[in-house]
């Protein structure tokens, strides 16, 4: 089997709603491994939106001193879709490896819903990644 579930992996996702900040070239790293795994989604008729996730501060000062502001870039995730329009998984890139971990959404009987099964796939290798995800057929 070509992925591993991330608990018994070394590098662990961040669960809370803290997140690190990615600097520009990593950003760009990040959306072109997205885009890679998006154009197999789209050529096979699946729904799917990216989502960057930014932080825009703005200060103010006294006079004479001008105000600053500053852009804080956090890892974009992409979020996968039914034709009825559920989430059926969010994939992001692993900060340091540039894995995709891609998070799978789980349902029961009558609408019961568990935990995200999380799984990691190697960096650059998006047929891999696309293959985990519900409805998607090459």
């Amino acid at each position: 089997m070509f992925c591993k579930p991330l608990d018994k992996m070394a590098e662990c996702v961040r669960m809370d709603s803290a997140r690190e900040s990615i600097g520009d070239v990593v950003a760009e790293q990040h959306d072109k491994a997205l885009a890679a795994l998006r154009e197999l989604l789209t050529g096979c008729g699946m729904r799917s939106r990216v989502v960057e996730w930014l932080k825009l501060s703005l200060r103010s000062s006294t006079w004479p001193l001008p105000p600053t502001s500053s852009l804080v870039r956090y890892p974009p995730e992409l979020l996968v879709f039914s034709p009825q329009g559920w989430r059926v998984a969010t994939v992001r890139i692993a900060p340091r490896s540039g894995a995709y971990i891609v998070e799978v959404a789980q349902s029961g009987q009558e609408g019961a819903i568990f935990p995200d099964s999380i799984m990691l796939i190697p960096g650059g290798s998006p047929a891999k990644a696309a293959a985990l995800i519900p409805g998607y057929q090459p």
